[in-house]
């Protein structure tokens, strides 16, 4: 972990971590023999892909064979998330976690990324970039957000903003 993000958020270790089950044997080189993720990443890919299960059944509110990991298809994730917003109900956690890992993974797929451990807001945040040029992607705030807030909390706006600063070359944290 370089630059700004690592004064922000520290290393990986201690906090709350959805992945914390399966971390330390990880860390502690224990080869994976119960089916869990062997890292950070393929734990997000992980779940990105059950994001993706979730919707893909007959019936679903939105149409499943979409959530191609492009761009295009962030507009189906915010209108699931749209949904909780015009009835006003909360997000359950499962939920945003799975949401926000599919959010993550197609930006990860498009610029690269590692990911860091974040604070209560943003538990991950996606690094991209390294040095003065690294940017941190807070995306579960975001996903929260939408729900909350409504259309001034687009997905698909907030992912349209990374693209020009990545290419600005310059450090930030989208938010």
């Amino acid at each position: 972990m370089f630059g700004f993000l690592r004064k922000l958020f520290g290393s990986f270790s201690g906090g709350t971590n959805p992945f914390a089950p399966w971390r330390d044997k990880v860390n502690q080189g224990i080869p994976n023999s119960n089916g869990m993720p062997t890292s950070i990443e393929e734990g997000m890919e992980w779940q990105a892909a059950d994001f993706v299960a979730a919707f893909s059944h007959s019936g679903s509110p939105i149409d499943g064979s979409k959530l191609d990991y492009s761009e295009a298809s962030l507009a189906l994730v915010d209108q699931v998330l749209d949904d909780f917003h015009r009835r006003r109900e909360p997000l359950p956690d499962d939920l945003h976690f799975l949401t926000s890992a599919y959010v993550f993974e197609v930006a990860r797929r498009a610029f690269g990324g590692r990911y860091l451990r974040g604070d209560k807001d943003n538990p991950f945040v996606l690094a991209i970039g390294r040095g003065e040029a690294e940017i941190g992607v807070c995306v579960m705030a975001k996903v929260r957000g939408r729900v909350v807030n409504g259309p001034e909390d687009s997905i698909p706006f907030f992912y349209a903003g990374i693209a020009p600063v990545v290419a600005s070359g310059r450090g930030a944290m989208l938010i």
